[in-house]
């Protein structure tokens, strides 16, 4: 039977290798400026120390311990790097996400380089952190936003909330101890006493910043749910 002249046309082609980079380099900006956005915050807030503040110091009398154990009022805003990863996986799922992460600190390690070649910055253990520290830090959060990534792809699903408050709590909790030991390991050279002296008030402390973080933002979450929906094959939470 005749078709009586109604043009056919077969599905989409595929994008090509070329196309697909360029697709994938352009979902990663929103991501990638969104994660800069949240450390800046971060570097923003730890200009000065937390013992600044009056219930923090009651809280935890060893918030102003002098040495790279000095709680900043940073980490009071860093697991904000978590929300953004959760939402970044959400939408576009957990191998962009991942990206955004080394992207970011390629970037900022680039950035940092960059500004000491120039001269912009003359001593990088006094005008921003002393090498340990820096390294501490940058693992040990590498190592949440990663965890972060993973538990947020295994638990998707319904409930919708499950999976980001176990991705957030479990980031955050990775990197606050991973910070504490490699930290101590980086200053003495050794593990003896990583888990000696005063540091289970400042641990405690963090912990519990982490937790009410991982808590309080479901509700930026459920608000967004509407707005940032994921894209194919990629569903549940």
């Amino acid at each position: 039977m005749l078709d009586k002249g109604v043009e056919r046309r077969g599905p989409p082609k595929p994008a090509g290798l070329v196309g697909r980079f360029f697709i994938g380099l352009g979902r990663l900006v929103v991501p990638v400026a969104a994660l800069l956005s949240a450390l800046g915050v971060y570097w923003a807030f730890d200009v000065q120390p937390a013992g600044a503040s009056p219930y923090l110091t009651r809280f935890d009398e060893f918030v102003n311990a002098v040495g790279s154990h000095k709680l900043g009022r940073g980490l009071l805003v860093l697991p904000l790097v978590y929300f953004v990863l959760n939402l970044t996986s959400r939408r576009y799922g957990p191998g962009l996400a991942l990206w955004t992460v080394m992207l970011v600190w390629a970037l900022i390690g680039g950035g940092v380089y960059w500004a000491l070649v120039q001269g912009l910055i003359g001593s990088f253990d006094q005008e921003i952190m002393p090498v340990p520290l820096a390294l501490a830090l940058g693992l040990s959060l590498f190592a949440g936003q990663v965890l972060c990534i993973y538990f947020f792809d295994w638990m998707r699903g319904i409930p919708w909330w499950e999976a980001p408050l176990v991705a957030a709590l479990v980031g955050g909790l990775t990197q606050t101890f991973a910070f504490h030991v490699l930290d101590h390991l980086l200053v003495t050279g050794a593990m003896v006493g990583v888990w000696q002296g005063d540091i289970w008030p400042r641990l405690a402390l963090l912990s519990a910043i982490q937790l009410g973080w991982a808590v309080l933002q479901l509700l930026p979450t459920a608000l967004l749910r509407g707005a940032i929906r994921p894209l194919s094959g990629y569903g549940g939470a």
